[in-house]
């Protein structure tokens, strides 16, 4: 073994660290339960798992513990899956980072997690870009999307319709959708409410969930789309714009985008 394949070894040891570190401060800091967290402990197993795989094998004698043509061909199947990953998160980011134009008709606040204690931190995050934007261009009308859990404690819609309210804007500037489950059914059930004279259309979500949510919102077509983006926290957004690859690639299958 060379001191560049050891350097190299040493770096999956150092991938799979980082990885599990931040799994549990995802855990933690959010919950353990959150979708598709559980990914990067798989992460984290695979990269201890290649170090190890490759220690065993040098202190056998051998270069690699599998066949070189096997390497290869694992090589070449990996580099397409994380040019296909980069690709996807570009179009992720390209979502993250627009900027809405003042005036738009209406927006829609799309639902997310409602604790026992409030908002989450994601809806949170959502509803302040909302109050944002409404306080800044009061002839815009909202839309609050969501419908309620199993085991959350009110509609998301309401929830928000309830945090705006406290925030100062006017219920009479609030509609209220609170059936649906999803994304896709955000943009089916909340678009037809809106006022025939609605034209533009702002949709409120975190940065990491615009591209997609856009997606959609333009199947159903029928107005001019413009994101709104929620900032989210770096820590966060790690793990929700990866988590955004396999809720697009769902979403590509199904036919919604």
């Amino acid at each position: 073994m060379t001191k560049k394949e050891q350097r190299i070894n040493r770096l999956f040891l150092y991938a799979g660290i980082l990885t599990l570190l931040y799994y549990l401060g995802q855990g933690i800091t959010v919950r353990f339960g959150q979708s598709l967290l559980y990914l990067w402990l798989m992460l984290s197993a695979v990269c201890f798992g290649r170090f190890f795989l490759w220690k065993w094998a040098w202190k056998r004698g051998q270069e690699a513990p599998l066949p070189k043509p096997w390497l290869r061909a694992i090589n070449i199947v990996v580099a397409a899956a994380i040019a296909v990953f980069l690709t996807v998160e570009g179009f992720v980011f390209s979502g993250a980072f627009q900027r809405p134009p003042e005036g738009l008709d209406a927006i829609i606040v799309l639902g997310a997690r409602v604790d026992e204690n409030g908002a989450s931190g994601s809806l949170r995050q959502r509803i302040d870009a909302a109050r944002v934007y409404l306080e800044e261009n009061p002839d815009t009308i909202c839309i609050a999307s969501g419908g309620q859990g199993e085991d959350e404690p009110m509609s998301e819609a309401q929830c928000i319709l309830d945090y705006l309210i406290e925030d100062g804007i006017g219920p009479e500037r609030i509609l209220l959708e609170d059936r649906s489950t999803s994304t896709e059914e955000n943009m089916r059930y909340s678009l037809p409410m809106l006022p025939d004279s609605v034209k533009t259309v702002g949709i409120v979500t975190n940065d990491f969930h615009v591209f997609r949510a856009l997606c959609l919102a333009q199947k159903n077509g029928g107005f001019l789309f413009f994101g709104v983006p929620a900032r989210s926290t770096v820590f966060g957004f790690i793990h929700y714009a990866m988590r955004e690859f396999f809720t697009l690639s769902v979403s590509l299958v199904r036919g919604y985008i």
